[in-house]
């Protein structure tokens, strides 16, 4: 994988934080080519700025020493804050290659025993979304519908997930499953909002019967695969997992990845689009947020059996009136 990091202040930002650590220069290229298993020559080339880190390199180096790269992310960074609105049923190389680079981050977090993914919001968050391919490419319609320039919306059976993007999807699942811990705060909600999007785009003509029927089936598959991970309070990996029921109404979708090497905060705006910051003072406001709404919200994984056997009940109750 080609993840190069091209921009220039951060790379210098992150070179200096190691030089900061290792001053020695001799010592420090003996550790950075026993880190990343290349020859010194070559850890001379990226100190000098001849050859860049890539992000794989940079996440690896960060992990060992210590380094917080949101700490070094200047405001001026094109890292700092991006804006990811891929076209999913048409993406592009540059597109896969930003896929990549996120997966690369992941990578990682299972090394940190301390990092923590989560997600809040009032749609069925991606982690999730994606293990289920007709949900997947409902999801998908849906974003179709509200942004791409067509002049007659394809039909649900006419969208296509490339192989490639299974793949990144099949690896992301994994990922998070096997990161140390996941938290989930979701809107009672989620559940009745895709039956209704389901009905709407059926009364227009985008869904057939054969597709409500399969929707159905994976729509119970999500909601048992859900129940068991609330009754064990972990996914089948035994990774730790936590899901609660928010008591009050989300605007919008957060999901944040919280680990020792990098912080980010995403807002997901309408159905699939991406904003992204590495910026310290909005994790740090979001992680705030998401403390509250533990304390505020109703924990369904491990405790109140009562509870959750009841909002799985009615969340089944939901799927059936399709």
């Amino acid at each position: 994988m080609k993840d190069i990091v091209k921009d220039d202040a951060f790379l210098k930002n992150f070179i200096t934080a190691i030089q900061d650590i290792i001053p020695q220069r001799g010592k420090l290229a003996e550790t950075l080519a026993t880190i990343l298993e290349i020859e010194k020559e070559a850890v001379y080339r990226r100190l000098r700025g001849a050859v860049p880190f890539s992000f794989h390199e940079i996440t690896k180096i960060s992990l060992q020493l210590g380094i917080s790269l949101d700490s070094i992310v200047g405001s001026t960074s094109t890292l700092n804050k991006v804006v990811n609105t891929l076209n999913f049923t048409n993406l592009r190389a540059e597109e896969y290659k930003m896929l990549d680079n996120f997966m690369a981050a992941l990578r990682y977090m299972e090394n940190d025993p301390e990092s923590e993914i989560g997600a809040v919001g009032n749609i069925i968050p991606s982690s999730l979304c994606v293990s289920y391919e007709t949900l997947y490419k409902l999801q998908i319609l849906q974003w179709t519908c509200q942004f791409d320039d067509y002049q007659k919306f394809p039909t649900y059976d006419e969208i296509v997930i490339p192989e490639k993007l299974i793949a990144i999807n099949r690896f992301f699942v994994e990922s998070v499953q096997n990161s140390p811990k996941t938290i989930y705060i979701l809107n009672k909600c989620i559940l009745q909002q895709v039956v209704d999007n389901i009905r709407y785009f059926y009364d227009i003509k985008l869904l057939s019967d054969k597709n409500i029927k399969c929707l159905k089936e994976d729509l119970y598959l999500f909601l048992n695969d859900l129940q068991r991970y609330a009754e064990h309070g972990t996914f089948d990996t035994g990774k730790k997992m936590e899901i609660y029921l928010a008591n009050i109404h989300f605007d919008v979708n957060y999901n944040y990845i919280d680990s020792k090497a990098y912080k980010i905060t995403t807002l997901r705006a309408f159905s699939m689009s991406d904003a992204y910051s590495f910026d310290e003072t909005l994790f740090s406001n979001m992680k705030r947020w998401v403390s509250f709404l533990k304390r505020t919200s109703t924990i369904i994984s491990l405790s109140d059996v009562m509870e959750r056997i009841r909002y799985f009940d009615d969340q089944r109750k939901i799927v059936d009136t399709l």
